[in-house]
Formats: C-alpha cells, structure tokens, sequence
C-alpha cells in the first residue's frame, strides 16, 4: 500500500480546517493542520509535505506573504490556494498552481489535489511576479 500525500492545510477558521481535514483523512490525505503562517512554516520544515492547501485571506494575517515564504523554502511545492475573492487574486496566478473558490466544492477540490499529485515534479514558481 502506498503511503498517503501530505497536506500542509492552511486555514484559520478552527471549525473549516476540522471539517475539510476530515474530509481529506478520509480521502486518504495525511493532513497537516495550521492555524496561520508561523504554524505554517514550523510544520514545513518538521514534516514532509507533497501539498499546501492554502486560504488566501485569512482575518488576521496576508495569505499572499504566506504563499512567498512557503514557496521560498520549497519552490517546488504544488499550491492549491483555496479564496472567497477569486476577482481580486489574479495577482497570484503565477505563484499559485490551483486557485478554488470558497465556499469549497468538496469534489472539485478532490480532483484537483488527484491531479496535482499524479503530475511529476515541477519547476520552481517565482512569487515576484518575475
């Protein structure tokens, strides 16, 4: 049997990333849990992680310099940003390699992490805009 990806979930609503950790346990996900970036970042470095799931907007703290610090310390970490604001996250399209919408449609966020880790490795983004 092969061992389950890893998923560095990203959300700071308590109640969201208890039940979408849920959901992705039982797809089989081994799911990392972070309530912000500090978390964020002391998780990727103690474990290893196939996957970021990221809420873009958290309340307190900027998604996007999340996004810069995480993807400078593993450029080749797939990213699916996950945002209630898709209009104003354009900006993020490069650095991002799967942008859902919230509220989330459980499905199609499946899908996209399915096809996310049966690609081969990538590239490194550039978060600069560069």
């Amino acid at each position: 049997m092969t061992k389950p990806k890893s998923i560095l979930l990203i959300e700071d609503d308590l109640m969201v990333r208890q039940a979408l950790g849920q959901a992705l346990t039982v797809e089989n996900y081994h799911v990392v849990p972070a309530a912000n970036r500090e978390e964020a970042l002391r998780e990727i470095r103690l474990h290893s992680i196939d996957i970021v799931l990221l809420d873009l907007n958290p309340r307190s703290e900027n998604g996007r310099e999340t996004l810069q610090r995480l993807t400078a310390l593993q450029p080749f970490l797939p990213v699916v940003a996950m945002t209630a604001r898709p209009e104003q996250e354009n900006s993020n399209a490069h650095a991002v390699d799967v942008l859902v919408e919230k509220p989330l449609n459980l499905p199609v966020l499946l899908h996209a992490l399915k096809e996310l880790v049966s690609q081969p490795s990538k590239p490194p983004r550039h978060c600069n805009g560069h």
